[in-house]
């Protein structure tokens, strides 16, 4: 076994061990394509290869683990590692893969390292606790739905249920006063580019007309970085009379997610209110959480 840093010639490895771990779990994750790798890595005048850990077996890829030096706070340098991804039948080489990638971060002067997971990311929150992390706080819910196993052969959409046209000046007028009240943290000054985001990953936009035209919600469909995969936005609830609209246009999205022939639907909780609603129709969220480990 050898321990090898990052060269662009690795990504292909790196590609296909994803590839296979990830075919084990019970949901797909969004990992980043070997050119956005690549492309992440050259852009960033502070990346590191000596932080991406390579394990060999001979010319066969075992194992990979990704870690960082991340800032202080509150007085604590961090560290951190992604998802350490090990070959079926080499998990025997799980503890050597810590070791050195926690011995680095430690080298680097890290005094704590912290990792994200979901309970359906297979065999990573089990070995992050025998490692010695610690589970701590949620940091979001999401879900990875099947658009097949939701749609309904014989559903009829809402009337007031309308697309808007991007290039409509009122259309697009009429949905940025929504989305501007709905995210606040989006400043009005930043909305175009917001736009632009969206239009380049092809977006479709539903808005609920209601109310002698009264605009209570919206959804947001546009492709993901994974084939036949799509996201489908939050759904902003703002008043409790129109609570019936967040199972409206989930139905609508997903029907016309599997139309445009997506396969999956990837949806985060944004609204936290919202989770026992989401329930009563069937979709429940799968939680991240942060795992911290103290180094000696």
């Amino acid at each position: 076994m050898e321990f090898k840093t990052y060269e662009e010639s690795r990504l292909k490895d790196l590609g296909k061990l994803v590839k296979e771990v990830v075919s084990e779990w019970p949901q797909d994750p969004w990992y980043p394509t070997m050119e956005q790798l690549k492309e992440a890595y050259e852009n960033n005048e502070n990346f590191t290869p000596e932080t991406r850990h390579f394990l060999y077996d001979d010319d066969k890829l075992v194992a990979f683990l990704a870690s960082a030096l991340e800032q202080e706070v509150d007085g604590v340098q961090w560290g951190s590692i992604h998802m350490p991804f090990i070959r079926k039948g080499y998990e025997k080489v799980g503890d050597e893969l810590r070791d050195k990638t926690i011995g680095l971060l430690k080298s680097k002067g890290a005094q704590a390292v912290y990792a994200y997971s979901r309970s359906d990311n297979g065999y990573i929150p089990d070995l992050l606790k025998k490692w010695g992390f610690e589970q701590k706080e949620t940091a979001g819910n999401r879900v990875i739905l099947k658009a097949s196993e939701l749609a309904s052969k014989d559903y009829k959409a809402p009337d007031y249920i309308k697309e808007l046209d991007l290039k409509n000046d009122e259309h697009l007028a009429k949905f940025k006063k929504l989305y501007l009240k709905a995210r606040k943290e989006v400043e009005e000054a930043n909305f175009d580019e917001t736009m632009k985001t969206f239009r380049e990953r092809d977006l479709t936009i539903s808005l609920v007309i209601a109310k002698k035209d009264e605009t209570v919600s919206y959804g947001l469909l546009y492709k993901a970085e994974q084939p036949k995969r799509s996201f489908l936005s939050s759904i902003p609830v703002f008043d409790q009379e129109h609570k019936f609209i967040l199972k409206e246009v989930f139905d609508y999205m997903v029907h016309k997610a599997k139309k445009e022939g997506y396969e999956e639907i990837y949806h985060a909780l944004v609204d936290q209110e919202n989770e026992e609603t989401y329930k009563k129709f069937g979709v429940e969220f799968s939680p991240s959480n942060r795992y911290e480990l103290k180094l000696d």
